[in-house]
């Protein structure tokens, strides 16, 4: 397709007709689910990112060197050490959402830095692990167009296709959702490091951390997400996250969406990485990057307003309110 960045808005429909006319018809995780136990799992350290009763959240503006802004962002909330211990199985939880470059996906280059720096700090047990959405399918093809499988090869990582993996069922036991399928891979971490890209969402309002847990789900229930004519697919993908607490986030921010998006739209350069470990505060502070510039989208109202914050706040996901948050440059 050909549009001209303002006009991406009004390409939607469009677009998502093609995207239906690409999907697999017969994939078998679209067709049906089956899981191999239903357990009460949930994975919700506290944050240590904190300091005075406040979450950190620190932003960073870029330079040259995309290796040294993530380590400055981490360091100015307490480093990786507050929140990971040497011979924890890690886990990173990039944006592979689609095959589309950044801000559509997560950028090679910054999840090499973090890889890179994890090691340089002692931390050798780590994995990345994804998958990808409906329209999108298989996990594979965008691991292998986006070059990730080659990258991750080349950096001895092991790279799980969440396509793949056997499901557990998870009681959610929220206002919208009631049980959903995340892999039993998760078992197999100590610590979950979420790498978000800063964007928004034509659906959701945004995608962000919050938002990022969505990639854990069973593609069946994905369709869950989506009933309602879309009506409330920000609050299903708050309350996703109710099992899934990222131990510490970082997120990339040097290009974003402003309008469309999650894996088209209208690209600007707020030029920034952020860090935290709390999901509602680290969201709020990318929200309001975004509304500083003038686009269609649906981030008009306060961030603290907006349905998918306000169901994270409802189910205790992170802070509550505008003074637990401490901004750090």
């Amino acid at each position: 397709m050909s549009f001209k960045p303002e006009e991406v808005i009004f390409h939607r429909e469009e677009y998502l007709d093609q995207l239906i006319e690409r999907r697999p018809k017969d994939y078998p995780p679209l067709l049906k689910k089956e899981v191999v136990a239903k357990t009460d799992y949930r994975h919700r350290n506290p944050n240590p990112y904190r300091l005075n009763d406040k979450a950190l959240v620190s932003f960073v503006v870029t330079g040259r060197d995309v290796k040294s802004d993530v380590q400055k962002a981490v360091s100015l909330i307490g480093g990786f050490e507050k929140s990971l211990k040497v011979r924890d199985r890690i886990l990173l939880k990039p944006n592979f959402n689609s095959d589309d470059p950044p801000p559509g996906s997560t950028a090679m280059d910054f999840l090499a830095a973090v890889i890179d720096l994890l090691r340089e700090s002692g931390y050798s047990n780590i994995a990345v692990g994804e998958g990808s959405g409906r329209p999108w399918v298989p996990t594979s093809k965008n691991f292998e167009k986006t070059g990730l499988s080659a990258k991750m090869t080349e950096m001895d990582i092991t790279l799980l296709d969440f396509d793949q993996s056997e499901y557990i069922d998870v009681p959610i036991n929220g206002e919208y959702l009631d049980v959903i399928a995340y892999p039993k891979d998760l078992e197999n971490f100590d610590k979950i490091i979420y790498l978000p890209t800063m964007k928004t969402h034509y659906l959701a309002g945004f995608s962000m951390s919050l938002k990022l847990t969505v990639g854990f789900v069973h593609l069946f229930d994905r369709f869950i997400l989506h009933d309602d004519n879309n009506m409330f697919v920000s609050e299903r993908s708050a309350e996703m996250s109710i099992p899934i607490k990222p131990d510490l986030i970082i997120m990339d921010g040097r290009i974003s969406f402003v309008s469309g998006g999650p894996a088209i739209g209208q690209a600007v350069h707020p030029n920034i990485i952020l860090a935290s470990g709390d999901q509602i505060a680290l969201d709020v502070q990318g929200v309001r990057f975004l509304q500083n510039y003038a686009a269609v989208n649906h981030l008009t109202k306060d961030a603290w307003d907006l349905p998918q914050i306000k169901t994270a706040v409802k189910h205790n996901l992170g802070v509550k309110r505008e003074e637990e948050i401490q901004l750090i440059r």
